[in-house]
């Protein structure tokens, strides 16, 4: 019975794929270009309300001192969902269907939460959710990725829709909260997951070459540096565990409001979207590693600055930064993947990747950041300021360790001044 199910449901999303999609070779780049960037909106249109929101509303339902876990725990789920869907996304070559099936599996989790009070339930169902939402990244980023190398599509002007989408619903479920109370940014949840899920029938069918060798989860590991890549970003990346799980929660005790914390989140936004519009030029001229260690330099500025800043003025140039810490150092792990990973492989390095960055260590660094933050509310920044400072030597390392791999490869020579490179 249980296979006929699943059977069911099958054929049910291969009759809606089959009416959506078209064959990969059939997409212009216009076509593709105007796919993508609506996933990407309607994926931050959720995003929009999970970062700045969601732990405003979770505080109202369960105690503080769990929201940590709760949030926590949904990032090492994906230890579990990440590997799965990469793998199946390398071995078939298929990434919609299984997008498809997350923003189902997220309105699901979302819809049960407020039938119960018990932290547990929303340990359980938020901790599979989020998981499903967040491991949606490295399968999209890798449609997108593809269809740059296919199509010509630009990753980052595709991907900046998404940051516009992020401003308008963070600033409009901002404002809801303020002025009809926290409950609106749950409904706003559940009419964001919907467009998320029609969004994901509508994405380009564009498929990678499935992997002879059945896409073993760990095959990226193999390639020359790609650990010590894996460990530096990964690291990077989640340094931003202080800023999604608390920082609105303390801006709210120095005395800001709904309005004046969402501004912040978006004033990040809008440096990140202009990052993204150059960020090919930049890593063009620069190489991707040495914008990893840029991305570093701007983490150990920017969470000392969130640990010691009172003043809104002082806070609104902290995220600024966010156009360092995020965009630069996201684009040139995109630059640094789209150029030394095999597809075949690819959504396997991204999975690692992601299951490393926003599984082990946002799991970690969210937990130990609610734990901090009951003993002081800026020991969580000042935590993550240590470990950027981290990935800055580990940066450095990485930058010498690949140059010195390209001079010993046939040809370094001219590779060293192609676009994207090192």
């Amino acid at each position: 019975m249980v296979f006929d199910v699943f059977d069911g449901v099958g054929k049910v999303g291969s009759l809606l794929e089959s009416r959506l999609a078209m064959s990969q070779n059939s997409y212009s780049m216009r076509s593709a270009y105007g796919r993508l960037s609506l996933y990407y909106i309607a994926f931050f249109s959720v995003g929009g309300i999970v970062l700045p929101l969601w732990p405003r509303w979770l505080e109202q339902q369960v105690s503080l001192e769990f929201v940590g876990l709760v949030l926590g725990v949904s990032y090492w789920s994906k230890l579990i969902l990440v590997p799965a869907t990469s793998w199946v996304a390398d071995a078939t070559g298929n990434r919609k269907s299984i997008l498809i099936g997350l923003a189902l599996i997220l309105l699901i989790g979302v819809v049960v939460l407020p039938f119960s009070q018990n932290w547990i339930i929303y340990v359980i169902f938020w901790g599979v959710a989020g998981a499903a939402f967040t491991s949606a990244i490295p399968l999209s980023d890798g449609i997108t990725l593809r269809a740059q190398q296919t199509l010509g599509v630009d990753f980052g002007k595709a991907r900046l829709w998404g940051s516009l989408s992020f401003i308008a619903f963070a600033l409009l479920v901002g404002w809801a909260a303020d002025a009809f109370g926290l409950d609106a940014i749950y409904v706003a949840m559940i009419l964001t997951i919907a467009f998320l899920i029609l969004a994901s029938l509508t994405l380009p069918n564009i498929r990678t070459e499935p992997d002879k060798g059945k896409a073993p989860f760990f095959r990226p590991l193999a390639l020359p540096n790609f650990p010590l890549f894996l460990v530096t970003v990964s690291l990077l990346i989640s340094t931003h565990a202080g800023l999604y799980g608390f920082s609105s929660i303390h801006w709210d005790t120095l005395g800001f409001s709904n309005a004046e914390i969402t501004f912040l989140w978006v004033i990040g936004v809008v440096a990140e979207v202009c990052l993204f519009a150059v960020a090919g030029k930049i890593i063009g001229r620069f190489g991707a590693t040495p914008m990893i260690i840029v991305a570093a330099v701007g983490g150990m500025v920017r969470w000392t600055l969130l640990g010691i800043a009172t003043s809104y003025f002082v806070l609104v140039f902290a995220q600024i930064l966010h156009s360092l810490t995020f965009a630069l150092l996201y684009m040139a792990y995109i630059a640094y993947i789209g150029k030394r990973i095999p597809p075949a492989i690819s959504a396997s390095a991204q999975g690692l990747y992601d299951s490393l960055s926003m599984g082990i260590f946002f799991g970690v660094f969210t937990i130990a950041s609610g734990w901090l933050y009951q003993l002081n509310g800026s020991y969580s920044f000042y935590f993550m300021a240590v470990l950027s400072s981290i990935g800055f030597v580990l940066a450095c390392i990485l930058l010498v360790r690949v140059r010195r791999h390209d001079r010993l490869m046939a040809g370094g020579a001219s590779q060293t001044n192609q676009p994207w490179d090192s």
